[in-house]
C-alpha cells in the first residue's frame, strides 16, 4: 500500500496536493495514525499515514507549520492527510508551504470522507498484501524444497529465491565470507541479512543486495530461510556426497597406502564419485590449539563449497586439527593454490597446504608429504617430492632388510642411542651445536658415538654418498615398521 494508491482511488476522492520529493510517492504506508496533537511523534513508526483534521493547529503563522512538518519528516512518515470540515474549510497554506519544502506528501480528505474509511480501506489493502507477501513466501519454500528434493544443489536453490525477488544473494559465515550466491544486484542499492535458523557455533545469514524498496523481506524469505539452512546444514554435513562413508574410507585407505594403490584403492575412488585416472588435488587445513575447532569446522565448510564452484568433485575428511579436502578439476581449468587462498584471507593463523598429483599412484605419497609440511601459517604449495616421500615409494621388502642389516651393528651395545645420534646426525648435517642440543649430550660424548659409529658400520662419515645412503636406509626402515 503507497500513498500513490490513496491518490488513484476515485472512490475514496481524496485529493493529492502535494507529490512531495522524489519517490515519496511510492514509500509503503504501514499503518494509520489519527492524531490532534501538535507533536504526535512519539506515538508515531516510520512509515505511518498521519490523520489529521488541525484542531489544534489553528494557526496562521508558517513557522509553527513548518516545525510541525519537519517533525513528521523526521521520523519518516510516509504522508499526512489532511480533512477538511471540522477545523478548516480549506488546507492552510502554511501547511501547503511546509509540505513542499520537506517533499512530504499531502493528501486533502473533503469533509464526506472520514477518517475510519480511509483506515478501513487502508488496513484491508495492506492485509491483503500481507496475504500476497505470505502466499508467495511458502510458494517459493515449496518450490525450493523440490529443488533439495530432487537433489538440485545450494546454489541452484538460491539462485531460484534470487529470481523471486530480483536481487543478489548469499550465503555467508559469521565473518561476512560468502559461502555461495546467485542473483544480480539489480533491483536497487538496498542491502540486509537475515539469520538462518543454525547452531550458535555456525551462524549463517542470508545476505540480499539490490532488494526493491517496495518488497517486505521477511514473509517471503522467511519461509524460505529454513529450506536454505536445511540444505545448507546438508551440503556441509555429514550425510552429504561430500563427506560419504564411501569418501571416508577411500580418505583413510589413501592415508594409509604405501605407493602401489590396490584394487581396493581404485573402487574406493570410483565409489566416492573420482576418476581413478584423472589429476588429482588436495588441500590440508591444519591448526593449533589457540584455534578453536569450531572455527576450523567453519572455515573448513566454507572452503569446500567454493571449491565446488571450480572443481567438479569435492570430499572431505575431518580429523582433530586437520581437515582434508581431496577434488578433481570439473570442464575449466582452475589454479587451485589461488583458489585455495581465497578462502583462508581472515585466518592468516592456519596453516594449509595445497598440493596436485598426476594419478592415483602418486596421490597417497603426496597426501604424506603435503601433511609433513603442516605447521607453518599461511597457504602454502606443497612440494613436488621429498626425501621421505621418495623412501615411502621404495616399499620393496628386499631393500628393506638390507637396509635393516646394515644398520644392525648399531644395535651392538643393546641401547638406542647410537641410532639416535646417527640419525640427528645425518639430520643436522654434521651441526655439532644442533645434535648435542637434541640430545642433550656434551660435545666430547658426540666425538665418541660418531667414531663408535664409523667402527661398528666400517663406513667413513665423511663421505657425502655414505652419508646420503645411510639416511636413505634409516628413512627406508622408520617406514617399513
Amino acid at each position: 500500500m503507497r500513498i500513490s494508491d490513496l491518490a488513484d482511488d476515485a472512490d475514496l476522492n481524496i485529493r493529492l496536493r502535494v507529490a512531495g520529493g522524489e519517490g515519496r510517492l511510492d514509500r509503503p504506508i504501514t499503518w494509520c495514525a489519527p492524531t490532534e496533537h501538535m507533536d504526535p511523534t512519539p506515538f508515531l513508526s516510520v512509515n505511518a499515514l498521519v490523520l489529521t483534521n488541525g484542531m489544534g493547529l489553528n494557526v496562521k503563522d508558517f513557522r509553527i507549520w513548518d516545525a510541525y512538518v519537519e517533525r513528521l519528516v523526521s521520523v519518516p512518515v510516509s504522508g499526512l492527510a489532511f480533512g477538511l470540515g471540522a477545523a478548516h474549510s480549506e488546507l492552510p497554506a502554511g501547511l501547503l508551504r511546509a509540505c513542499e519544502v520537506h517533499g512530504l506528501p499531502l493528501l486533502e480528505l473533503p469533509p464526506h470522507v472520514p477518517f475510519v474509511l480511509v483506515m478501513r480501506h487502508v488496513e484491508r489493502v495492506i492485509a491483503s498484501e500481507r496475504y500476497e507477501e505470505l502466499r508467495k513466501g511458502w510458494e517459493l519454500a515449496d518450490q525450493c524444497t523440490r529443488l533439495a528434493a530432487d537433489g538440485h544443489s545450494l546454489a541452484e536453490v538460491l539462485a531460484r529465491v534470487a529470481d523471486a525477488i530480483k536481487a543478489r544473494v548469499a550465503v555467508i559465515d559469521q565473518n561476512a565470507f560468502e559461502l555461495v550466491s546467485a542473483g544480480a544486484a539489480h533491483g536497487g542499492t538496498a542491502r540486509t541479512a537475515l539469520r538462518l535458523p543454525s547452531g550458535e557455533s555456525e551462524q549463517f545469514r542470508l545476505a540480499i543486495e539490490g532488494i526493491g524498496s517496495n518488497i517486505v523481506l521477511q514473509p517471503i524469505l522467511g519461509p524460505v530461510a529454513a529450506v536454505i539452512a536445511m540444505q545448507l546444514s546438508y551440503t556441509l554435513g555429514s550425510h552429504s556426497p561430500l563427506h560419504s562413508r564411501e569418501a571416508a574410507r577411500f580418505m583413510e585407505a589413501l592415508y594409509e597406502d604405501r605407493g602401489e594403490p590396490s584394487v581396493p584403492l581404485r573402487r574406493y575412488a570410483l565409489e566416492s564419485g573420482f576418476d581413478p585416472d584423472a589429476d588429482w588435488g588436495a588441500v590440508l587445513i591444519g591448526t593449533s590449539e589457540e584455534v578453536a575447532p569450531a572455527k576450523l569446522r567453519a572455515i573448513a565448510w566454507r572452503a569446500r563449497v567454493g571449491l565446488q564452484a571450480g572443481f567438479g568433485t569435492v570430499r572431505f575428511m575431518e580429523e582433530a586439527g586437520l581437515t582434508t579436502l581431496l577434488l578433481q578439476q570439473g570442464h575449466a581449468q582452475a589454479d587451485l593454490l589461488d583458489a585455495a587462498r581465497a578462502f583462508f584471507t581472515d585466518v592468516p593463523e592456519l596453516s594449509v597446504i595445497v598440493s596436485e598429483s598426476a594419478g592415483l599412484s602418486e596421490l597417497p605419497l603426496a597426501l604424506q608429504l603435503a601433511r609433513r609440511h603442516l605447521g607453518q601459517p599461511g597457504v602454502h604449495q606443497a612440494p613436488t617430492a621429498d626425501l621421505a616421500g621418495i623412501v615411502q615409494g621404495l616399499p620393496s621388502p628386499g631393500l628393506v632388510a638390507m637396509c635393516q642389516r646394515l644398520l644392525a651393528p648399531l644395535a651392538s651395545d643393546g641401547g638406542s642411542s647410537l641410532r639416535e645420534t646417527f640419525d640427528a646426525y645425518l639430520r643436522h648435517s654434521g651441526n655439532s651445536a644442533k645434535i648435542c642440543d637434541e640430545l642433550f649430550i656434551h660435545r666430547n660424548t658426540l666425538s665418541y658415538r660418531l667414531r663408535k659409529i664409523e667402527e661398528l658400520l666400517k663406513l667413513d662419515l665423511s663421505d657425502g654418498e655414505v652419508r646420503a645412503t645411510c639416511m636413505l636406509a634409516l628413512g627406508i626402515v622408520a617406514s617399513a615398521r
